[in-house]
Order: C-alpha cells, then structure tokens, then sequence
C-alpha cells in the first residue's frame, strides 16, 4: 500500500468513526435488550461495528446509516441470542445495571426482564423495537428482514405471552 493509500484509509477511518460512534450508546441498549448480557452486549455492538466497517461500501445511501447500522445489531443480536440460548446461559437473572438499560426497561428490571427471557429472540427482538424504540410493525419488520405479517405475528404472541407472564409476577 502506498502512502497515500494508507492516507487515505485513515480518513476514511476517521470519517467512518465520526459517523457510527454517536449511535453506539443506542446500538449499545438495542443489542443489551435482545441478548440480555451486559458482556454479550458489548460483543454484538464490536461485531456490529466490525461489519460496518466492513460493508461500508454497500451503504448507498448515507441518509440511512442509522437503519442500516440498527439492522446489522439487530441480526448480531439475534444470532448471539440463539448461541446463547443453545449453551444454557439462562440458569438465572442476568442483567447488569439498570443504567445500561433502555428507558421504557427501568423500574421493572426483575419482572421484564424474566418475562423477555421468555420470548423465541424474533418476539423479543420486535417487542423491543416496537415498544422500546418506537419503529411501526413495517420498520420492525424492515429491520428483522422479515414480512410485516411475520413481525405483526411475532408481536402478537409476544404480547400475548408477556401479558400471561406478568401477570403471574
């Protein structure tokens, strides 16, 4: 590589960071409410920021760096889930601070937070981006790479199934 190819590559870096890093804190809180782990959190928004990086070309249009960023997290976070689900971590409560946890999550850690664990990572994923981060059934489903009848059935049964457990707590 030449000097100027790595010149190059730097600002490209350094633009790219300037761009991503004011969403991390937000892709931090989508990632921490799907996986439910602090430090599982912290490993899908690094995968996230890695395959950003990486695909940073097929951004066509910069206006939607914040959907495209949010639908990566939210494959990583899904995938992540299901290998944590597939290694038995959920044996008790998990989460850390409630600092760390979105807004609409405070207060009512213990009881959501077991009934979440309750949902397949799809429900959990829609549930979170609908009710948490205010996207419509259509954004979800967007953004889960999914039909909108698919994301509107993932609701209702997650709905459904949270009402049931929280009304047990």
């Amino acid at each position: 590589m030449t000097a100027r190819g790595a010149s190059d590559e730097l600002d490209g870096h350094a633009e790219f960071e300037s761009d991503v890093l004011p969403e991390a804190q937000r892709l931090y809180g989508l990632a921490l409410a799907i996986v439910g782990e602090p430090s599982e959190a912290e490993d899908v928004l690094q995968e996230t920021l890695i395959s950003a990086w990486r695909a940073r070309s097929a951004l066509r249009n910069p206006d939607k760096l914040v959907a495209w960023l949010t639908t990566i997290c939210i494959h990583h976070a899904i995938r992540r889930r299901r290998l944590l689900h597939r290694r038995v971590l959920w044996s008790g409560p998990s989460w850390g601070a409630a600092e760390y946890l979105p807004e609409f999550l405070e207060g009512r850690m213990v009881d959501i937070h077991r009934a979440l664990r309750s949902l397949s990572a799809p429900q959990r994923a829609t549930v979170v981006l609908h009710h948490g981060y205010g996207l419509t059934v259509d954004e979800c489903a967007a953004a889960l790479g999914c039909r909108p009848g698919t994301a509107r059935s993932h609701l209702g049964r997650a709905m459904t199934k949270l009402r049931k457990e929280l009304a047990d707590a």
